[in-house]
């Protein structure tokens, strides 16, 4: 059983895409926050929860290290409520850059070793469209985590791991689930069984989101 790591995980667009893995067979680990959310995703759907903050990077790294996966989706997005950049606190622009970004790198960084050593695994960093963001910080986050992805997988061409960017869309970010599931499937992660229909993915996605 294919083993995936997903943060941001307790709410969409990360819960759509842990939850549409774990209907396709996978071993799902979710990272979130919320206790209650992930509480129900192992009610409902199996899907092994992770209670934690990802700001904590010790524990984070910790936890990460052990678990080996063979897949990470990085959905952990917060953003702050303030768009005016020159509005925004620094508390505003750092939790943006951490949460965003620097966990980005972190996470990625932790779980590296492993994959390269079995020469197998596969990345998706989800972000906004950074043309089209909502703000000067979302924008900035976005073309960062975008230029990431294409470095990485540049850089990590001939060890057998790929990077891609997962595109977010907007809200209820209908059709993400399926978007992730194509791009595991082009890095040669074949989910069996492909969950039932599409409509089921939109429903859920519409369910579970912000």
């Amino acid at each position: 059983m294919t083993k995936a790591l997903v943060t941001g995980a307790t709410r969409a667009p990360g819960r759509v895409i842990a939850t549409t893995l774990a209907k396709a067979g996978w071993e799902v680990h979710a990272l979130g926050r919320d206790r209650i959310a992930l509480e129900e995703m192992r009610g409902d759907h199996g899907i092994l929860p992770m209670a934690m903050d990802l700001t904590d990077r010790d524990y984070v790294r910790f936890v990460v290290e052990g678990m080996e996966p063979e897949v990470v989706v990085h959905a952990a997005l917060r953003w702050p409520e303030e768009i005016g950049f020159l509005r925004l606190t620094e508390a505003d622009i750092d939790m943006a850059l951490e949460v965003n970004l620097s966990a980005t790198l972190h996470v990625t960084r932790a779980v590296l070793p492993s994959m390269i050593a079995r020469r197998r695994g596969a990345l998706l960093m989800a972000s906004p469209d950074y043309r089209v963001a909502g703000s000067a910080v979302e924008r900035t986050v976005a073309a960062a985590v975008d230029g990431l992805a294409r470095a990485l997988d540049d850089e990590l061409r001939d060890t057998g791991i790929t990077v891609h960017r997962l595109p977010l869309g907007k809200p209820p970010f209908h059709g993400l689930g399926l978007e992730a599931i194509s791009l595991l499937a082009a890095s040669g992660f074949h989910l069996n069984p492909m969950p039932t229909s599409s409509e089921s993915i939109e429903r859920q996605e519409h369910e579970h989101g912000t």
